[in-house]
């Protein structure tokens, strides 16, 4: 069994594919690694292809098109050791049945903690407060904080990671308010305390969590009709892509103090961040794309406890079926 290792040498390979699990990896065949500190060219991919019959690839991997494709007649399954697979799959992968697995459901556990963690710090204004304290302050010109036990919740989208998300919120005894036009019948039936709702509904929530996927459908779908409809001092948390919200919208409601937010994910990814958004200190938190951080390792782990299902005959876990490939976020 020859299994094309693309992750190049560097950071990504170093934190994500640590020597015990490149042994687990090795023991399952013939690993050819990537010599590079870059990812693979197109023609450096044709002339490999032939003899692999796994590829293991992570964030930046080239996609497998029909062209590449064409070059592997011994291909029995790409396995992306990260998130989403819509830049690393193909429409020609799923005609040609070609499993694809994705380690999103692991990481989609992280993420959710990660939104968990900024809704509990948004809504007890935890960063104002500790400039309070810096500043020398006690008891005065206090920030108002809420709670989200008993309270209500919108979710844009219902992903692994909002899935996820419901089950952490179960104990915190509130409502959560389900915006997603893909979910099929019965998809909340295992959390009685949330229901469907339009997307209007899910905004007018004292909390709302952006969850949906990055597609040209959700491109600045959270705008300013949008976050208006949110209540005064409401919190807006956004853990899934930047693109979703529309930034100048989302400043001109930060700026009027009227409601408050945690950005996780950003338009342009990067330290160098619009002037004015960085300049809305009280009632804004960022944080640089991390919420899945902690997810590590624990990613390959799982990709690789799938190989070795696909090797001894047993069913997948972590494969990715045409209609996931779908809605899932595209880069």
């Amino acid at each position: 069994m020859n299994i094309l290792f693309t992750v190049p040498v560097g950071y990504n390979r170093d934190k994500y594919f640590p020597p015990k699990l490149m042994a687990r990896l090795e023991a399952l065949g013939e690993v050819i690694k990537n010599p590079n500190s870059r990812q693979y060219t197109r023609e450096e991919l044709k002339a490999l292809l032939p003899d692999i019959d796994i590829i293991i690839t992570h964030w930046g991997s080239t996609q497998y098109d029909a062209e590449l494709l064409d070059c592997t007649p011994r291909l029995k399954l790409i396995a992306h050791c990260a998130g989403t697979v819509a830049h690393i799959a193909s429409e020609e992968s799923y005609k040609r049945a070609i499993p694809v697995l994705s380690a999103n459901p692991i990481m989609a556990k992280y993420v959710a903690e990660g939104a968990l963690a900024y809704m509990l710090a948004g809504i007890r204004a935890i960063r104002a407060y500790d400039g309070n304290m810096r500043a020398g302050l006690w008891h005065q010109d206090m920030p108002q904080t809420n709670t989200i036990v008993g309270g209500e919740i919108g979710l844009v989208g219902l992903g692994a990671v909002g899935r996820n998300l419901l089950d952490m919120l179960r104990p915190f005894g509130c409502t959560v308010k389900v915006y997603d036009p893909y979910l099929p019948d019965g998809a909340l039936d295992a959390w009685d305390f949330a229901s469907l709702g339009s997307f209007e509904e899910a905004m007018r929530n004292p909390v709302v969590s952006i969850h949906a996927s990055q597609t040209p459908e959700t491109y600045h779908m959270v705008n300013a009709e949008a976050l208006a409809l949110m209540p005064d001092d409401a919190l807006l948390v956004n853990t899934a892509r930047g693109s979703l919200i529309d930034p100048e919208a989302l400043i001109s409601e930060l700026e009027s103090g009227r409601i408050r937010a945690v950005l996780d994910v950003y338009e342009r990814e990067g330290c160098r961040q619009d002037e004015r958004l960085l300049a809305c200190t009280r009632n804004l938190t960022l944080q640089p794309h991390l919420a899945g951080m902690p997810s590590g390792s624990a990613m390959t782990a799982a990709i690789i406890d799938d190989l070795e299902r696909f090797l001894h005959g047993e069913p997948l876990q972590l494969a990715v079926s045409h209609t996931q490939y779908l809605h899932m976020t595209q880069e």
